[in-house]
């Protein structure tokens, strides 16, 4: 399974939403790095090199928003699975670059965690196998 070995970055400034996305993607096999704002985020990935998902809300405090947020990661992991989570009803997904997933909110948890193995397995199967040579 691709949760197995994969690390999700979760951006969410709702506690409550966040908890319960991190314990159901905990559930299914993912390693979960969690911020609440758009500058915590980068820490992490500025940090961790092996990020293959983020799932991140839109509106979140401190002046940089998810939008913002999909772009860096876009620009420094093209690779990873990107999904979108937001209560706007003003979002569509022509708007975004085709590997981005947009869920309204409320969301179904399995159609999210679905989302990301599919992009994680479709994205391993493209990526050759390292190989490490002496």
């Amino acid at each position: 399974m691709a949760a197995s070995q994969s690390t999700i970055l979760v951006v969410e400034d709702e506690p409550l939403l966040r908890l319960i996305l991190i314990e159901a993607l905990q559930h299914e096999g993912y390693r979960v790095l969690a911020a609440s704002n758009v500058l915590e985020a980068i820490g992490y990935i500025a940090r961790h090199a092996e990020i293959d998902g983020l799932v991140t809300d839109v509106d979140l405090p401190g002046g940089l928003s998810g939008l913002d947020l999909l772009e860096l990661l876009s620009n420094c992991r093209p690779n990873a699975a990107r999904i979108v989570v937001s209560g706007r009803g003003d979002l569509e997904e022509a708007a975004f670059p085709s590997a981005v997933r947009i869920f309204a909110k409320p969301y179904s948890l399995d159609d999210v965690i679905a989302e990301l193995d599919d992009q994680i397995t479709a994205k391993n199967a493209i990526m050759p196998t390292r190989h490490m040579y002496p």
